[in-house]
């Protein structure tokens, strides 16, 4: 089965939304490994529902650490790390906010026909104030934003760059962002599983979806 791209800024509840997406599309969760499970500051004991799981591509996040210009890395690597990672079968979720810088979208768009695209959008300081809530930048942190982001000052700017260059991407590709909800935003995905979905809880009415696949 193929590859979904996902993007999100940081703070974006991206996160929480592939946690529902995973549960909804039949996906491969190899990645899913006890070190790549993480519990944000907010979490409530015992919920399963929020913070991280599987892998998160580019530096600091723990797989491809390189993933910075695609241009530079061409496809055969890129394929190459996400095969060491995923062993299983289904969507292989691949999740990264550096697709939204350099022209690693268009990059994924000209390179990955037949695999689906997501992009997530959310306004960029409510975005920036939650990640504040929930994470940090200290060195003993998971994942760690320090190569990509430095500090707070330099992240709330690059937030505002990523969403920028989500927002300018999808609208040059014609595509649609609606608000984000598990029982119709996936439904063009092959696979998508209405059941599931039904029993899902509806996200705040502030995160946005463009769902496509590319041709």
């Amino acid at each position: 089965m193929s590859n979904i791209w996902f993007v999100g800024v940081p703070g974006s509840k991206w996160s929480g939304v592939d946690i529902q997406l995973r549960r909804v599309l039949p996906c491969d969760k190899t990645d899913e490994t006890p070190e790549r499970i993480f519990y944000h500051a907010m979490n409530t004991p015992g919920r399963q529902d929020n913070g991280h799981r599987g892998s998160y591509w580019g530096p600091g996040m723990g797989c491809g650490e390189h993933w910075t210009d695609f241009q530079k890395l061409g496809k055969e690597q890129i394929v190459k790390d996400i095969n060491e990672v995923f062993t299983g079968n289904g969507y292989r979720v691949i999740k990264s906010h550096f697709f939204a810088r350099q022209f690693n979208l268009q990059f994924l768009w000209d390179n990955f026909k037949d695999d689906y695209m997501i992009l997530l959008y959310r306004e960029s300081q409510a975005s920036f104030a939650w990640w504040a809530n929930v994470m940090d930048f200290s060195e003993d942190h998971w994942p760690d934003y320090r190569p990509g982001y430095t500090d707070y000052n330099i992240m709330r700017t690059k937030i505002y760059e990523e969403n920028s260059k989500i927002l300018d991407f999808g609208i040059k590709k014609g595509l649609q962002f609606n608000q984000w909800n598990p029982n119709t935003s996936l439904t063009a995905i092959e696979g998508f599983i209405p059941a599931k979905a039904a029993d899902l809880k509806k996200w705040p009415d502030d995160i946005y979806m463009a769902v496509t696949k590319i041709t």
